[in-house]
């Protein structure tokens, strides 16, 4: 199943990536920028390495869509568990048309970092997606629509992530100039300190490799 999921991602248009413990999935979670997760509940020969990997998940990516697929905890007790540590679908295998699956994922993607409720922490830093706010201890500032885009996507990896990457991935105008982007950045700085001194440049690096966050 592991190799049609790729194969039919891939003939979809996305950019499948695979790993098969739960170690490796942290790995790729932490280094790559990561839209979705198809998530088997049963990686290894323990019963709850799922529900762990998936706990793991919802404690470090919030607002990362989780689509659960089993074969095994099919009862309603391992859904409901399920349910309750953050998945945002569950789909027994081979009981549903993998047009179902992929479809759910569509949605989801669609509605990535509104769809679910959740914050980001970078040390004494929450980011909430969903109500567009990023606070320090008792302060806080409201970010646009496109700002809170931009920390979404940089939130979700450890890779800096270029000028054109952050256009390529629909956050600016196709044709839109690097200094368009590098514009965007420093408001976004600015807006972050009215948090505190400093706050934005602390937070929000930029480096030869790229833009990416850091903790505070």
């Amino acid at each position: 199943m592991q190799q049609q999921l790729r194969i039919d991602l891939h003939d979809l248009g996305y950019q499948p990536l695979v790993a098969s413990s739960p170690a490796a999935a942290i790995e790729l979670l932490e280094q790559e920028r990561i839209a979705g997760v198809l998530l088997d509940l049963v990686l290894d020969e323990r019963e709850d390495s799922g529900f762990d990997l998936l706990m793991w998940i919802r404690a470090h990516h919030p607002g990362l869509p989780v689509i659960v697929l089993s074969a095994a905890q099919v009862n309603s007790a391992s859904i409901r568990r399920a349910y309750e540590l953050g998945a945002s679908s569950y789909f027994v295998k081979g009981n549903v048309p993998m047009a179902h699956i992929y479809s759910d994922l569509a949605a989801r993607l669609i509605e990535r970092g509104t769809g679910r409720p959740g914050t980001y922490r970078f040390g004494t830093l929450e980011f909430d997606p969903t109500r567009r706010v990023v606070r320090a201890g008792e302060q806080t500032v409201r970010l646009t629509a496109q700002q809170t885009a931009l920390v979404l996507y940089l939130a979700q990896g450890s890779k800096p992530a270029t000028a054109r990457d952050l256009i390529e991935a629909g956050l600016f105008r196709t044709d839109a100039a690097h200094s368009t982007v590098h514009s965007a950045m420093l408001t976004l700085r600015r807006r972050l300190d009215e948090l505190e001194p400093e706050l934005g440049t602390r937070f929000l690096q930029a480096s030869a490799r790229g833009y990416s966050l850091v903790r505070v």
